[in-house]
């Protein structure tokens, strides 16, 4: 027997959309789709994809694919957090290293433990001795001598955290975990408040005088960015940050050899999907033997990554 050797077959959004347009004999074998056939089809394949995006997609698919990981810095002011493409101090992955001298407030140079992985324009957050994180962004690196594009607005000690990063990361669509994590890496769990009900029932998360290690989160998706609020009116200690797995937003389709930002095992579903979509506005007829096309492919996808839990069981007795 010979094999190819190879693992690697994807689809494009235009190879979707003409598969869909077969599907409902739209085309014969020989034709190919018009630009606004084409364009028509794709708007409804980027609806279809965000539809099924996250875990709304009436299945047990975790869509593990778009999984991330989130680590959210924190402020000695407030509670709540800007999460998405505005946000500061929100990223997939980060640089940590410290001060090893005194930094005076008022002017732009900080000398630090290590530069490695630091680099020009970057976002960088300096820890003050008031406790608060200064962001600003760097203007050079040259050795250990950091040069940022504003003045420190405060006093920063020897050994103080510094943190950088460079992309700013998408917010989430769901928050799966979550926990605090401190300067050496020990980590602990934070519960999430699932409900906005559970969350504004909390007594003391907007007093000022109730700033503290944050133990719960209370995460709100929105357009374009989404905003996290935490139990406490403020963090007493912002060397810790709050690091998360989620889920993230399917990528768009924009251009034509666009692959899908889905596995394999979905591109069947995606064709179906966007047929059943597409079939009203040519006027085709939806016919049975498509209906089970679409519900298998469909069914066989979302069994890709199902939902695993840990189960424990404990006598009453």
């Amino acid at each position: 027997m010979t094999t190819s050797g190879t693992y690697s077959f994807s689809v494009s959004r235009d190879d979707i959309v003409r598969e869909s347009l077969l599907n409902i004999r739209k085309l014969d074998e020989l034709e190919i789709p018009t630009p606004q056939e084409t364009q028509d089809c794709a708007r409804k394949l980027n609806m279809l994809v965000k539809q099924w995006q996250g875990t709304a997609d009436f299945a047990p698919g975790l869509k593990t694919w778009t999984r991330r990981h989130g680590h959210l810095f924190l402020s000695n002011s407030t509670g709540q957090y800007t999460v998405g493409p505005g946000g500061i101090g929100w990223t997939n992955s980060y640089v940590g290293t410290t001060l090893t001298a005194s930094a005076a407030s008022g002017q732009p140079v900080i000398t630090v433990a290590s530069a490695t992985g630091l680099s020009a324009n970057q976002n960088i957050g300096v820890a003050l001795n008031s406790g608060s994180l200064f962001w600003s962004t760097i203007l050079s690196v040259i050795g250990t001598t950091v040069t940022l594009n504003s003045n420190l607005t405060g006093d920063a000690a020897a050994n103080s955290i510094v943190f950088a990063y460079t992309t700013t990361a998408q917010q989430p669509v769901v928050i799966e975990t979550a926990f605090l994590r401190d300067i050496n890496n020990d980590d602990t769990p934070l519960n999430i408040i699932r409900t906005i009900g559970d969350y504004d029932l909390l007594p003391s998360k907007n007093n000022t005088d109730f700033v503290s290690d944050p133990t719960a989160i209370y995460y709100e998706f929105q357009l374009t960015n989404g905003v996290l609020y935490t139990d406490v009116a403020a963090s007493q200690d912002v060397s810790k940050h709050i690091c998360m797995s989620y889920l993230e937003a399917v990528q768009d389709f924009t251009n034509p050899l666009d692959t899908p930002e889905y596995p394999q095992e979905w591109f069947l579903a995606l064709s179906w999907g966007l047929a059943k979509q597409i079939c009203p506005m040519y006027g085709a007829t939806w016919t049975p033997l498509m209906q089970d096309n679409f519900t298998s492919a469909l069914a066989i996808a979302q069994r890709k990554e199902t939902e695993i839990v840990t189960m424990f069981f404990q006598s009453r007795e």
